[in-house]
């Protein structure tokens, strides 16, 4: 080896480890891009997906919220999200599930960390679209309102939501809330006399929260029965920060109603169901 081929050698390693390390700076070692700069990473967050699109959500100052919707850059449309002053963008990736790495064309998650750092009302936005493509109306949206609250804020015996404490028969504390429902189906059987039923799906805004199914409430007022659905969780819990969803079927009373049709309300989500016949045996 001459000494000119050594010198390049020596030269060409010199390079690569600069350019490594120079790399490594700007990358965080799972790959994903640190974009947080000073601000400080809390390590626990909530975690929103499609299903609460459109919602309106309560969090403190320096609490973390994981924004994770599925994307497909292989087609070229992706994301394109707005970011309010107030939160701070500390994250910003995109997941392929393992079992997918290899196949052409998979889609995947993007995932957003934004921190909550000052008080106030925010709407968080996106729009999934081609980059190079003009704005129709037809695109798929996503947003969200986020309260901001100054720190313990959020604690006590009412929470943001209007939620209230109550104390179990085992001297147990919970917090009670409505449940968040998108959705009801409405089922009927075809025996006679006719059976109803409503199932009601949605989300848990965390891991201790459940429906609470001891206390569901079904009142009627005229042709409308009113379906109460409550959540509770211990209030001293330290809960897992996911949404969770819930599927629940809640039997309705209805022997002996007339014919006609009749609306079921399950916390402001509404459906109708109608007899044709008086639903009773003479």
């Amino acid at each position: 080896m001459s000494k000119y081929t050594g010198m390049g050698i020596l030269v060409l390693i010199t390079i690569v480890v600069v350019t490594v390390t120079a790399f490594s700076m700007g990358c965080t070692e799972n790959g994903e891009t640190d974009l947080t700069d000073d601000v400080e990473i809390v390590e626990s967050g909530t975690v929103f997906n499609e299903d609460a699109n459109a919602s309106e959500v309560t969090m403190e100052q320096n609490d973390l919220i994981v924004l994770k919707l599925k994307e497909n850059p292989t087609t070229g449309y992706s994301w394109e999200l707005t970011v309010p002053e107030g939160l701070t963008l500390v994250e910003d990736d995109f997941v392929i599930a393992p079992e997918d790495e290899d196949l052409v064309g998979a889609g995947g998650i993007h995932e957003w960390k934004l921190q909550a750092e000052t008080e106030g009302t925010y709407e968080i936005s996106a729009i999934y679209k081609r980059p190079w493509e003009n704005t129709t109306g037809e695109e798929d949206t996503f947003s969200m309102t986020v309260t901001v609250l100054a720190s313990g804020e959020h604690d006590g015996e009412d929470d943001a939501d209007g939620d209230d404490t109550i104390v179990d028969e085992d001297d147990t504390e919970y917090i009670v809330g409505d449940a968040v429902v998108d959705e009801i189906e409405i089922l009927m059987m075809e025996s006679f006399p006719l059976q109803v039923s409503v199932v009601a799906t949605g989300y848990l805004p965390d891991g201790c929260t459940i429906i609470d199914g001891e206390n569901i409430d079904v009142t009627m007022d005229g042709n409308t029965f009113n379906v109460a659905l409550k959540t509770k969780r211990p209030a001293d819990a330290m809960c897992t920060q996911a949404l969770v969803p819930f599927e629940v079927n809640i039997p309705l009373d209805v022997y002996g109603l007339e014919a006609g049709v009749y609306t079921v309300d399950v916390n402001g989500v509404t459906d109708t169901f109608e007899f044709t016949v008086d639903n009773v045996i003479e």
